[in-house]
């Protein structure tokens, strides 16, 4: 005979499975993390051995429900991180192979060469998120300002280092990047001055 806790999932499965993988899918919105948040929900139900002696109740819905709307929250929250934590990685591979010399002579990316250009309030917000892996919340935190404006300056930044990076790109002859090397070797292109 089976654990009595066994056929509780079982029977909670059976009645909330597609009701839970519905719920997950909307505040996801990706069928496989939405399956996958539904099977973690009741493997913690069953490492957690709950129980409730009618899993047709109120409360038994009511628990599952938000057990997996927690889950699925935590997902999405830490998918957006990651996506925010990447972003600045996918922009620089755009330019990958483009390299600029600093003063000291040792070569560096352009884009954290522009990073370091930032106006302060948005550096130290890239330096949070990026540099450091720090989510919003404890970015806020730390530099004393609303999540909205850490997504806000952020968003700027980015916006700020786009434009910089697309303005600066010059055509190239045989692999030469940079403005100044392409000067020299009389590569022609318009750099708006007359």
């Amino acid at each position: 005979m089976k654990d009595k806790s066994v056929v509780f999932i079982e029977t909670c499965y059976r009645l909330y499975e597609q009701k839970m993988y519905a719920v997950a899918f909307r505040i996801l919105n990706d069928r496989h993390l939405a399956e996958d948040v539904v099977q973690e929900t009741f493997l913690k139900l069953m490492r957690r051995d709950v129980y409730f002696e009618d899993a047709e109740s109120a409360e038994c819905k009511g628990y599952l429900i938000k057990a997996l709307k927690h889950s699925a929250i935590d997902i999405y929250r830490k998918r957006e991180k990651e996506q925010e934590r990447i972003f600045l990685v996918d922009d620089e591979s755009e330019y990958e192979g483009e390299t600029t010399c600093n003063p000291t002579g040792t070569v560096e990316s352009e884009l954290t060469a522009y990073a370091r250009q930032l106006p302060e309030k948005y550096r130290d917000v890239v330096a949070c998120l990026v540099e450091n892996e720090m989510s919003v919340r404890e970015t806020a935190d730390k530099l004393g300002i609303t999540e909205t404006n850490v997504r806000q300056r952020f968003r700027r930044a980015k916006n700020l280092l786009r434009e910089k990076l697309d303005h600066e790109r010059v055509p190239t002859k045989k692999g030469v990047e940079s403005i100044e090397q392409n000067r020299k070797i009389g590569f022609q292109y318009n750099d708006g001055r007359v």
